[in-house]
């Protein structure tokens, strides 16, 4: 969930080892565990809106490095197109690409 919406959803294992919206990428990349050792830390940009006061469109396009034009529109939570089988869905116009199979 991002500024109260949820953005991705699936089985964990799935959306931890693939995960499809720039947001759940960005939490996963700036976990310490899940980083080499050395190698500094991501971050994402900028700062989450106030619950009062959320942007139209996706909530989190303010601060998104994937963002494009049409954020400013409500993406639909739905299955990416290059979702694998089960039950993934992320609400995203420009979703993190899954790596190719067996790159994982």
């Amino acid at each position: 969930m991002y500024a109260g919406r949820i953005v991705e959803a699936g089985p964990v294992d799935a959306v931890l080892d693939a995960p499809h919206h720039p947001y759940t990428r960005g939490l996963i990349d700036s976990v310490p565990a899940m980083n080499p050792r050395g190698r500094p830390l991501a971050q994402i940009p900028g700062n989450a809106p106030s619950p009062g006061d959320l942007p139209p469109g996706c909530v989190f396009r303010t601060r998104c490095t994937r963002a494009i034009e049409r954020c400013g529109e409500l993406p639909p939570l739905e299955a990416p197109a290059d979702a694998r089988a089960g039950s993934r869905a992320a609400r995203c116009w420009n979703p993190v690409p899954l790596p190719a199979a067996g790159t994982r």
